[in-house]
């Protein structure tokens, strides 16, 4: 994938403000009564599993315009560092979290895989990322992973994944989008190798929707969610 037209078309979706419902900026489901069920869907899953998250702080990569983070502090969170490269996502973020009167939101202007952490987080939250990363950004995300980590840091993965083998999508027509659309979707077995390879272990992980549910609109992939621990990766 191309880096430079990747950016670009992030920076291009923020130019969507206003013309679409918040959510739908970058979460890219632009029908309103699929966005309505896939946030009551994913929110209720995602929370499922967090459990009880009160007092805890988050590392949100891949924030976009802070969908997630918005979430997170809402359902207890004491704060949430919400990094993302585009600085136009970044100013709808911000601008959405003055009018919400939220503030343990902290946005952080950085591509996610050279993100430099100042302080650990209890869980990382990486949402919608690795499908529009090429492989050496995978691995420098990963390589960074370990320093955001304490020894009980979880890490919560929502992210596109292909059903048999990597599904490629190289600056293809969107009709959904009407834009040209790039993406790497990989295998389950290869985001459990990824993560294996770095220290991380796999404790759950499950399609996001039940077969049958709307939001899965290709036969080539679904959204999964994944969660993991870390044995000796966190830096002390």
């Amino acid at each position: 994938m191309d880096e430079t037209k990747v950016k670009s078309f992030w920076d291009n979706r923020a130019r969507k403000y206003k013309s679409l419902p918040f959510e739908s900026i970058v979460n890219l489901e632009e029908d309103p009564k699929n966005l309505e069920l896939k946030i009551s869907l994913e929110t209720e899953k995602v929370f499922s599993w967090l459990g009880d998250i009160s007092g805890l702080h988050f590392l949100d990569l891949g924030a976009g315009v802070g969908q997630w983070a918005f979430r997170l502090v809402e359902n207890g969170a004491k704060s949430v560092t919400a990094v993302e490269y585009s600085s136009d996502l970044v100013e709808l973020g911000r601008r959405e979290a003055v009018q919400r009167k939220i503030k343990n939101v902290k946005f952080e202007i950085s591509p996610a895989e050279d993100y430099q952490p100042l302080e650990k987080a209890d869980i990382i939250f990486i949402s919608g990322l690795f499908v529009y990363m090429n492989d050496q950004q995978a691995e420098r995300l990963m390589t960074n992973l370990s320093k955001a980590c304490h020894e009980k840091t979880k890490v919560l993965l929502r992210d596109g994944t292909a059903l048999e083998k990597r599904f490629e999508i190289n600056n293809r027509m969107s009709e959904h989008l009407r834009t040209e659309y790039s993406a790497s979707y990989r295998t389950k077995e290869e985001y459990l190798q990824l993560f294996k390879n770095y220290g991380f272990q796999i404790l759950r992980d499950e399609n996001m929707f039940n077969e049958g549910c709307p939001l899965n609109k290709y036969p080539e992939t679904r959204l999964r969610l994944y969660l993991f621990d870390q044995g000796n990766t966190c830096q002390k």
